[in-house]
């Protein structure tokens, strides 16, 4: 009996093993819950479960004893939109088309999860945290509720910075749940944290010394709300879950901070947990190289879609959960990011368990298993598999592709506002990312010059680099604020301009940037007319900044009519919509009816008392409620305002109207003293001098005058006479 068992033994020791060996088990779940969570810009060595240290995250650490962890997973492309395109279709970036964050759609020939999935009776959901997925971009499609109301923030701020907290979305889409336990579904969460600038809330913020740890434990807290609520339903046993990031980032390891340019390991490899119902592998570990399109065939074979379209090339992720062998294949990806927002060369890469080649001016080639930092280059040497490296990522390079050219009407449309220059960068001699990355330091210390309100070092430091690097979007907007701040409004709209200039045709969010930043400075008939052309080549958000224009021109009819086309359009406007309706209403001396409509606003952005990205919405309730006469309300909604925006001049008019009003003399001339002060430019000068004649303060009102004419000696408005 012993002869006989000895080889079956042998045998058994011999067969791989998958962190567990292979185990056989149910493969495909039809009708249980789906849930998909992605947190975007999560490296996967900055958790615990792949060996760092510094950061807790509770909620991710349980989910993981319960899912099978994969050790090697990587992104197509280091940006938000083209790589959900890719997790969402299955698709590489030459099928999907989508280059960038901005500028291109998904093409409706390819089936998207969402579709497939309604198709056999799922509702499908999604809340995400960022502008950037927004639904425009097609990247909603299939989706009965895709919760993407993220309320813009100030003028300026680059679009990868609009986002709202995750644990905001983890709430919409924990509510979706609860109303569709009673069916199969499809949830989709989008957390944007930890992306930049790592502002964590508290208690994360101070609970960790690395601000990209802080906001890994608020990503953390944000799942663990959509988790609790799963299984408080008890819908988590039996529910399948998949939770990864869309890219890693660069925290300086190759002279990148943030993601985008580089396709360095660390901007690519990103954490892969799958749970399957009732917890199957859980705890186990797969060492094969993964690809998050990956996740697409999975879902589609794990809900058993029979017959529906799967790209060729993809694995079943259960499969090797299961123990199944990995096919031999490399892992594609790519960015133009360096090429559409820089002029630089766009890169190539291509990776296996052992090997990364990266196609540049410059090549790269790395071995893995001897130097995964990748710091030693190898292209010269050109080891044993490069050439196929090389070979094989030319195939599966995407052709450059611009958005679609703008027909000549809309190229009419473009010119009458002064854009001629209508182009991407291209060309055969594109520079290298890795000779020109350090003049993006630049940036930085430019947009930290903005921050302290060192407004001429600011100018300085972005003059520098766009002398360098003419091309960079995010320096000639940071640039027009920091001109804007300064007084000087005509060449601060000359750079705001050159974003439109420099953007692919068809971006006219880059128009309502402009019109927003002309309100800012005072030029509503500019406004209007950059608005319109938005609105003419199809932007429905051009609505709600049409409604702001006409409100700062006082044409109220025409401010709620186009509010009101606003309402209809993208749930992303609708709370600037109503908070244009609320302006209107007081307007007309509709008091308690504006005031109704405030709340609305703020049933529109989640019931929040705050609303840090909606300028000039709690001054507008300290104006309401100091008319009816709730003078405390009134000035604690003006306080909130001036701490949620400085630079709010009329806030701090109205609050040192509230003071005069109720006989604190000092308190309003102190008010109106610190507003020159802070903001000491000719028209807020000429805005205080007018506030103290109205409050009867004419002594004061002098004394500011003889300052503003020895500050502005040929400003006209502080003539003796004036």
């Amino acid at each position: 009996m012993r002869k006989t068992l000895l080889p079956l033994l042998l045998a058994l020791l011999l067969v791989p093993a998958c962190r567990g060996g292979k185990k056989d088990g149910p493969r495909a779940f039809p009708g249980a819950p789906i849930v998909l969570v992605c947190v975007d810009t999560l490296r996967s060595d900055r958790l615990p479960f792949y060996g760092y240290g510094n950061v807790e995250t509770p909620a991710l650490t349980a989910l993981r004893e319960e899912a099978v962890l994969f050790e090697r997973a990587y992104s197509h492309v280091p940006l938000t939109l083209p790589a959900h395109a890719s997790i969402f279709t299955g698709a590489l970036p030459r099928m999907h088309g989508v280059l960038d964050n901005a500028g291109y759609r998904l093409p409706e020939s390819l089936p998207t999860l969402a579709e497939l999935l309604s198709k056999e009776g799922y509702a499908s959901g999604a809340a995400v945290s960022s502008v950037v997925l927004a639904g425009s971009s097609g990247i909603s499609r299939g989706f009965s509720l895709w919760d993407d109301a993220i309320l813009p923030e100030k003028a300026g701020v680059p679009i990868n910075r609009v986002q709202r907290p995750g644990a905001e979305a983890a709430e919409i889409l924990a509510r979706f749940v609860a109303e569709k336990k009673g069916g199969p579904f499809f949830a989709f969460l989008h957390v944007y944290e930890p992306h930049a600038p790592y502002a964590a809330p508290e208690p994360f913020r101070s609970r960790f010394a690395d601000p990209y740890d802080a906001e890994v434990a608020a990503a953390d807290a944000a799942v663990g709300t959509l988790v609790a609520k799963l299984k408080s339903l008890g819908l988590w046993e039996k529910s399948l879950v998949v939770f990864l990031s869309d890219h890693g980032e660069g925290l300086g390891e190759h002279g990148e901070n943030e993601h985008g340019v580089f396709l360095y390991r660390e901007s690519l490899q990103v954490p892969l947990l799958l749970k399957l119902p009732k917890g199957a592998r859980g705890g186990t570990s797969v060492a094969a190289p993964v690809q998050i399109s990956d996740v697409f065939r999975t879902i589609v074979e794990t809900a058993g879609l029979s017959g529906a379209p799967v790209p060729a090339g993809l694995v079943n992720l259960v499969d090797l959960a299961y123990g199944d062998a990995a096919p031999e294949r490399r892992i594609y990806a790519e960015t133009f990011f360096p090429r559409i927002r820089f002029g630089w060369s766009e890169l190539a890469a291509l990776l296996d368990g052992s090997w990364h080649y990266v196609a540049a001016p410059k090549p790269e080639f790395y071995d893995l298993a001897a130097d995964p930092g990748e710091t030693r280059n190898l292209a010269d040497e050109k080891p044993g598999p490069f050439r196929s490296f090389v070979v094989e990522t030319e195939k599966l390079r995407s052709p450059f592709r611009a958005p679609a050219e703008v027909d000549p009407e809309h190229a009419k449309k473009l010119a009458s506002l002064g854009y001629l220059s209508m182009t991407t960068a291209g060309g055969a001699a594109l520079p290298d990312p890795k000779d020109e990355i350090g003049s993006l330091e630049k940036l930085k210390e430019g947009l930290g010059h903005l921050q302290a309100d060192r407004l001429v070092e600011a100018v300085a430091a972005l003059q520098q680099l766009l002398e360098r690097n003419p091309r960079v979007l995010d320096a000639w907007e940071l640039l027009a604020q920091a001109l804007a701040r300064l007084g000087r409004p005509d060449e601060a709209l000359a750079a705001m301009r050159k974003t439109v200039e420099l953007s692919p045709p068809d971006r006219t969010s880059a128009l309502l940037t402009v019109a927003s930043f002309c309100l800012q400075i005072g030029r509503p008939d500019e406004a209007l007319a950059q608005a319109r052309v938005a609105r003419d080549l199809g932007d429905r958000n051009a609505d709600e900044v049409i409604s702001r224009a006409e409100l700062a021109r006082g044409n109220v009819d025409g401010a709620e009519a186009a509010a009101r086309l606003a309402l209809e359009g993208s749930p992303s406007t609708r709370p600037n919509a109503l908070f244009a309706l609320a302006r209107v209403a007081a307007l007309r001396g509709d008091v308690r009816g504006a005031l109704a409509r405030t709340e609305e606003v703020r049933a529109a952005v989640g019931g929040r008392t705050e609303i840090a990205s909606l300028q000039g919405f709690h001054a507008l309730r300290g104006d309401l409620l100091a008319r009816l006469g709730r003078t405390a309300e009134a000035e604690r909604e003006l306080l909130t305002e001036i701490r949620l925006f400085p630079q709010a001049v009329e806030a701090r008019v109205a609050l040192a109207a509230t003071y005069a009003a109720t006989g604190r003399r000092a308190q309003a001339l102190q008010t109106i003293d610190e507003m020159v002060r802070l903001l000491p430019r000719p028209d807020v000068y000429a805005t205080g001098v007018r506030a103290l004649r109205a409050f009867e303060e004419p002594e004061a009102a002098g004394r500011l005058a003889a300052a503003a004419r020895a500050r502005f000696p040929r400003d006209a408005r502080f003539d003796r006479g004036g």
